[in-house]
């Protein structure tokens, strides 16, 4: 294998594999990335087992053939090297660096020792979206996903598709995220989809297909995995095995109270009356009786009190609530329009939040119980 790159393609290849790099000691081979060299395409491939990604770069390709190499030896090295163009080559089983001024010899792995990537079954279902979208709808809902050992089930992010559209949920028992993407391109054969993303591989997707922009990426799953696939870059992750809980019984269909307000007052205010919430975040959140305003407030007995008065459009009687300040901040803040309205029914029933200007999110939170 000989190849000639230059450095900024390298390292756009190098962080798109970083996170799949294996981190534990009981298979030292996955602490080092495949890099291959096939006609005129170049690829660095990583995996740890659960999660693999696979990076499509430019280059001038001299020789033919691969090399598994230590990862954090050669990004450090890629780095911090001056020169613009790096060759890397393999003689004698050993990697080799070298640039105008520079040369390092790295000791690798037979690449034959390499996990081999899993391929998906020839038939299976398949959805067409824009990478951003993707991206964007799996931002939407991890803020309402944590890792669960108790319940692993809602480690992630569950996909399925509904009468033609692609939802993504998230939810960690507390609040629950909803996107729905209508203008998604869906296969006969995906009409039943319903898979659960883990949240790590949610993490790697987001952060690598945002960086696609508006170009296609082709999801398919089959019974265990899942594969996002753009025109250089291929992500295989494993599914999380169970059933996600059915939950569009939580998202309320219709509230006798909506609040409709400023989403960037509202931030500050969760964010300045937060200074006094206990060891629960509970801030409360009232409807006053004019109907013209909301009240925010938190008090602690050993350092006080406060409360913000946030203009409001309310429909419906007034009522009193408490919520823990951080779901309250994060459910207003995965919106991008200028007002948000929270739906209420009663103190102990979930509140849908919404905004006129994304129909198509849904942000659920439950209050905290007196």
């Amino acid at each position: 294998m000989k190849i000639i790159v230059l450095k900024s393609n390298f390292l756009e290849a190098l962080s798109a594999v970083e996170r799949a790099i294996g981190s534990g000691s009981n298979l030292p081979v996955l602490k080092n990335f495949l890099l291959r060299s096939e006609g005129s395409k170049i690829t660095a491939v990583s995996t740890n087992l659960e999660l693999a990604i696979t990076y499509t770069f430019s280059g001038k390709v001299v020789e033919n053939g691969e090399a598994v190499i230590p990862f954090s030896v050669l990004y450090s090295i890629v780095r911090n090297i001056n020169s613009e163009r790096i060759t890397v080559e393999l003689k004698n089983k050993k990697v080799v660096v070298t640039t105008d001024n520079y040369e390092a010899t790295i000791q690798g792995y037979d690449s034959k020792e390499y996990p081999i990537i899993p391929n998906l079954h020839d038939r299976v279902p398949k959805i067409t979206m824009t990478a951003g979208n993707l991206a964007r709808a799996l931002e939407n809902t991890i803020i309402a996903t944590q890792f669960s050992e108790i319940r692993p089930e809602i480690s992630g992010i569950f996909a399925k598709i509904d009468s033609g559209a692609v939802f993504f949920v998230g939810t960690d028992s507390f609040r629950l995220a909803e996107k729905k993407i209508e203008d998604a391109r869906c296969s006969e054969e995906s009409s039943d989809v319903k898979a659960i993303i883990p949240l790590r591989t949610a993490e790697e997707v987001i952060r690598i297909m945002a960086a696609q922009g508006e170009s296609d990426v082709y999801i398919q799953f089959d019974s265990t995995q899942v594969l996002f696939k753009t025109e250089n870059v291929e992500i295989i992750s494993r599914l999380i095995d169970g059933n996600f809980p059915e939950y569009t019984p939580i998202i309320p269909t219709q509230t006798n109270i909506e609040v409709t307000v400023s989403r960037h007052e509202f931030v500050n205010a969760v964010k300045l009356t937060s200074a006094f919430s206990g060891k629960m975040n509970d801030i409360a959140f009232s409807v006053g009786e004019n109907g013209k305003h909301i009240e925010l407030s938190s008090s602690d007995a050993a350092t006080g009190e406060n409360t913000y008065k946030v203009p409001a459009k309310v429909k419906g009687d007034k009522i009193s609530l408490v919520f823990n300040w951080k779901y309250l901040l994060e459910g207003a803040k995965v919106f991008s329009g200028e007002e948000i309205t929270l739906g209420i029914n009663a103190p102990e029933k979930p509140v849908k939040i919404k905004s006129a200007g994304d129909p198509s999110l849904v942000y659920v939170v439950m209050p905290i119980k007196n």
